[in-house]
């Protein structure tokens, strides 16, 4: 029997494309356009982080739930292949309906891996 080798340098990766918000000053106006990144598939950081909001009780949310979503769009979105730092700070500014789009729209990409993984 033949043993084949396995290198996971090798592997087919997919990623998601996502443009940061733009920063605008207190007048509205654009200072500075938002950064491109290309966020990887989730990593240890970012499935603690899932795991944390997991038990949220929607109906009975608190504010260090709020802390968590954020805490997790910081992560999702730190998981870049440039290494750009992404905070928690820096998504302060994003609204709750931001980052629940941005979530679900992830959690779109990493299922679609699921279904379909080659």
């Amino acid at each position: 029997m033949a043993v084949k080798e396995f290198n996971c340098n090798k592997l087919k990766r997919t990623f998601w494309p996502f443009t940061l918000k733009d920063k605008v000053d207190k007048d509205g106006n654009v200072v500075e356009k938002g950064k491109k990144i290309v966020v990887r598939m989730p990593q240890k950081k970012v499935f603690e982080a899932i795991e944390e909001i997991q038990d949220i009780d929607e109906e009975n949310a608190e504010i260090e739930d709020t802390g968590a979503i954020y805490r997790l769009v910081a992560a999702v979105l730190n998981n870049n292949m440039g290494r750009v730092p992404v905070t928690e700070a820096d998504v302060a500014d994003y609204d709750i309906e931001e980052c629940t789009a941005i979530l679900k729209a992830y959690m779109e990409f990493v299922d679609e891996l699921k279904q379909n993984p080659n």
